[in-house]
Formats: C-alpha cells, sequence, structure tokens
C-alpha cells in the first residue's frame, strides 16, 4: 500500500497548500497572502510552551506570523480531518442534549410568534 502524501493548511485561512518545492522564508499563501514559512505553519510551533516553540535549540522569534529563517521549520502537515470528527462528534452530543437537529435549530423563525413557539418547546413551558 503506498503512503499518502502529507496534506497542508494555511494557519490563517485554511487553504489546502501543495508543494512542487520546498517553499522559502518570503513564499506567501496563494489565498490570503500570510508568509507560510512562519512559525505558526511549523509542526514545533507550541503557544503554550517556553518560547512557543517546542525545539529547544530555535532562536527566539517576535513575530509568529513574519516569514523567518529559522532552521529547523518543518510544515505541520494536517492529521486527517480530526477537527471535522471533532465538529460532528460535538453537533451529536448537542443533539442528545436538547433533542433536536441542528440544522432546524439554527434555522431563523420566520415571525414573532414562530420564535417565541421555538423558546416554550426548547424550555417546555
Amino acid at each position: 500500500m503506498l503512503a499518502k502524501d502529507p496534506t497542508y493548511k494555511c494557519y490563517k485561512c485554511g487553504d489546502p497548500l501543495r508543494f512542487d518545492v520546498k517553499i522559502g522564508r518570503r513564499d506567501m499563501c496563494p489565498n490570503c497572502y500570510a508568509y507560510l514559512h512562519c512559525c505558526k505553519n511549523c509542526k514545533y510551533w507550541d503557544p503554550t510552551v517556553h518560547n512557543e516553540c517546542l525545539e529547544e535549540r530555535a532562536e527566539f522569534i517576535r513575530d509568529r506570523e513574519e516569514g523567518n529563517f529559522c532552521l529547523y521549520f518543518t510544515f505541520r502537515p494536517v492529521e486527517g480531518d480530526d477537527a471535522a470528527n471533532e465538529a460532528q462528534a460535538a453537533k451529536k452530543q448537542l443533539e442528545k442534549v436538547f433533542g433536536v437537529s441542528m440544522k432546524s435549530a439554527l434555522k431563523a423563525p420566520s415571525t414573532a410568534e414562530d420564535a417565541k413557539k421555538k423558546l416554550e418547546k426548547l424550555f417546555k413551558k
């Protein structure tokens, strides 16, 4: 079985990216023009650790969104559709708790009377 090529996304707009060559310091996202060779696209970036970098030997970078010369930069691959799966699971939990589908719950009522009925139904008045 062949290994699937890693997929990448821009940290800012989430646009899927494909690279034919190694990205440079001044390469930008074709959708939102954010720098690609920046901390926020790196697999070592972690805002919860000291210096916001898991690579201990990396030098301090002041602007995490600016293109930089970091020698340890490695573009962060997308780990499947974990975010999409997590969102689906959360929606199912909400539907289970409230007993209505999220699509119908998010549909705006057409009149004030419909809105009142919806609220009463939700709070079982």
